[in-house]
């Protein structure tokens, strides 16, 4: 089956790039083989951040299987929005999904950084990441559902998720000198 996959792949690969060789205008073909392309490469770290996860135990897991899947789905939906023939009015949708995937591979960086062994500091600051993650997913979707937040409320939610996500590595070292003089 994956040479299956990876046949139909290759031929489309050789198909585009004899469209993009050949075609007098190419310009919107390449503009979508460039979506596509950042797609493939934004999209992919957060599955690869996700997938780290896999081998953590509850919850964790459930985080990285939570971020492939949002991850796929997003793809799934920018493909169909980026390759569909009629133009699209309204990318507020693909906007807000794109935002949650990366919120998700977010969140499993800050998860995926520690072991069962983590001090209370570094698994409280990943607790605060993670729900003022969720506050801006949550802050996302209501805004791209069309109703008025203000943007005060999403640096409240980023200051939330970023001092502890950026605290994390000195309460390691902080962990570890105490360790080493204990």
């Amino acid at each position: 089956m994956s040479r299956l996959i990876l046949a139909i792949g290759y031929v489309g690969g050789a198909v585009l790039l004899l469209l993009l060789l050949t075609k007098s205008n190419a310009d919107a073909l390449t503009a979508r083989v460039g979506y596509t392309m950042l797609s493939v490469i934004l999209l992919g770290l957060v599955a690869a951040a996700g997938a780290r996860l896999l081998y953590h135990p509850e919850p964790g897991d459930l985080w990285g299987w939570a971020t492939l899947v949002v991850a796929a789905t997003t793809f799934l939906l920018v493909m169909v929005e980026v390759w569909r023939e009629q133009s699209y009015q309204n990318t507020s949708r693909t906007i807000a999904m794109v935002v949650i995937s990366v919120l998700f591979g977010g969140g499993s960086l800050v998860l995926g950084s520690e072991d069962d062994h983590a001090s209370q500091g570094i698994r409280t600051a990943q607790r605060v990441a993670i729900v003022a993650l969720v506050a801006l997913g949550v802050l996302t979707v209501i805004e791209a559902s069309g109703s008025e937040i203000g943007p005060r409320w999403f640096g409240i939610a980023s200051v939330l998720f970023f001092v502890p996500a950026l605290s994390l590595p000195f309460l390691r070292l902080a962990g570890e000198g105490s360790e080493v003089s204990g």
